[in-house]
């Protein structure tokens, strides 16, 4: 370990207790981590079933029912909790922006939020990550958009809030797969690709330089590694990083999931990262269940060993991040043990008398944090019991419509819902059947192209079509 990387990981010393609550399509997985000093453990770790999304009032009550059987049968009140929300609760659009956007980029994304993403802003939490090229007139910015609706975040809160839990985040998935791959493997610098397998469904994630720059959400059968490595070259090609050699492939899927579709020498086993990392239970790695993978980096960012930053809940309801008390604290500690240990007797009051008054010193900011969380608290419950219960959902109807229909060879690019009409851009295989595809609708009708269909990448044709909306 470099001097670099040890002064890392001692600015991260701390006793804290972290769990993590990734809710998949069909059942939620909890983990709970324990950090001491330096020593990250995975102290407990469950799944429970859930009901399926078509019947929402039966599944949040499954989770508050999982939660609150985790909390009996550990016995464990965490001291941080972050949620995780798995990809198909997700909308992801990526926009490139001049590099003059850079200096006001907040406010350039509340402007064009609405032109990417089918829903009103209002009605929606999301979060960016930025990639650069260039400076200048010729620089341009890539952001990655990471929404989620409203709707959603309130429900799983609530559900939780029942249990007697509060998240004090809420991340996604290939956030959380992320931070798992960064603790046990080391800075997600280079371009890595993890695809994570349960049962039909799947995510294929892209990262480099600790950003999320692509996630993919699969069905059915994986691609083979070829398939893969041609997506991810062109995902970092989107974000001005273009690559020659493969790209490293992570993998953990189920037995049942339908296999990774890839050679098995070109793929790594992200269960296999964490021998002599993590602090696990055989269990943990018997079972082999991928959804643990993401409520173990959900709570690995619940105890500070996060790298990858994404958040979905807005600023002002985010908890207040704590310094680096705890970690001076620590390290004042060792110094007067070492003293100790030394026979300076002198030395070792004159720390002591310091330590003791820095501890009087920071119990003024220590309260003055705390009242401030507790009005984030009252701010955040306001909000929570404003957000409308039956919202519209024709837009997340027509979305699952155009998921259904379209081929898994063809991909959008832009997606946008307007003066009701759906605009769509993309790539496909054979555009021309996609014109068929949405007229056999029953929500679409008079689809047709807007603009002559051109080569794109791979032999991939571009598209650009408009269909207006039945009724």
């Amino acid at each position: 370990m470099d001097l670099a990387t040890l002064s890392q990981r001692l600015r991260r010393v701390d006793f804290l207790d972290g769990l993590g609550i990734y809710v998949g399509p069909d059942h939620v997985s909890l983990a709970l981590v324990r950090k001491r000093l330096l020593r990250v453990a995975l102290a407990q770790n469950r799944s429970y079933p859930l009901a399926p999304v078509s019947r929402p009032e039966e599944r949040l009550q499954g989770l508050t029912e999982a939660v609150a059987a985790f909390k009996r049968e550990t016995q464990v009140e965490p001291g941080a909790v972050h949620l995780c929300l798995a990809r198909q609760e997700l909308l992801l659009n990526r926009l490139v922006l001049p590099m003059a956007a850079r200096e006001n980029l907040d406010q350039v994304l509340e402007y064009e939020i609405e032109r990417v993403i089918p829903l009103p802003r209002d009605e929606i939490f999301y979060d960016y990550q930025v990639r650069e090229s260039g400076q200048g007139e010729n620089g341009r910015l890539a952001v990655l958009v990471v929404s989620v609706p409203r709707r959603v975040v309130s429900q799983y809160v609530d559900a939780l809030e029942r249990a007697g839990i509060r998240p004090k985040s809420v991340v996604v998935a290939a956030a959380a797969l992320g931070d798992y791959t960064a603790f046990c493997r080391g800075a997600l610098a280079q371009p890595v690709a993890l695809l994570v397998r349960d049962g039909a469904e799947g995510e294929l994630a892209v990262f480099i330089e600790r950003q999320l720059v692509a996630s993919h959400a699969l069905r059915g059968h994986t691609p083979s590694s070829a398939a893969v490595n041609a997506m991810v070259r062109r995902d970092l090609a989107e974000v001005f990083h273009a690559v020659e050699t493969p790209v490293d492939l992570l993998v953990a899927a189920t037995p049942n999931g339908g296999g990774t579709g890839a050679d098995p020498e070109a793929v790594h086993d992200l269960f296999a990262l964490a021998n002599g990392r993590l602090d696990a239970p055989a269990s943990f790695f018997d079972a082999a269940d991928p959804t643990l993978l993401l409520a173990v980096g959900a709570a690995l960012g619940a105890v500070r060993e996060g790298v990858v930053d994404i958040d979905l809940l807005p600023a002002e309801h985010r908890p207040v991040r704590e310094g680096f008390f705890v970690p001076l604290l620590l390290m004042v500690a060792v110094v007067v043990l070492a003293l100790v240990y030394g026979g300076s007797v002198v030395v070792r009051d004159e720390m002591t008398r310091r330590r003791l008054a820095a501890e009087v010193e920071a119990l003024e900011p220590q309260v003055a944090a705390i009242k401030k969380q507790e009005a984030d608290v009252r701010r955040l419950q306001a909000r929570i019991a404003t957000l409308t219960e039956n919202q519209d959902r024709r837009v997340v109807r027509y979305l699952k419509e155009l998921t259904d229909k379209i081929p898994a060879d063809a991909y959008l690019t832009t997606l946008r819902y307007r003066n009701n009409r759906i605009e769509m851009d993309g790539f496909a295989t054979k555009s021309s059947e996609l014109i068929q595809i949405l007229e056999s609708s029953p929500l679409f009708k008079n689809a047709q192209f807007t603009s002559p269909i051109t080569q794109g990448q791979g032999g991939q044709e571009r598209f650009s079509i408009v269909a207006e909306i039945e009724g």
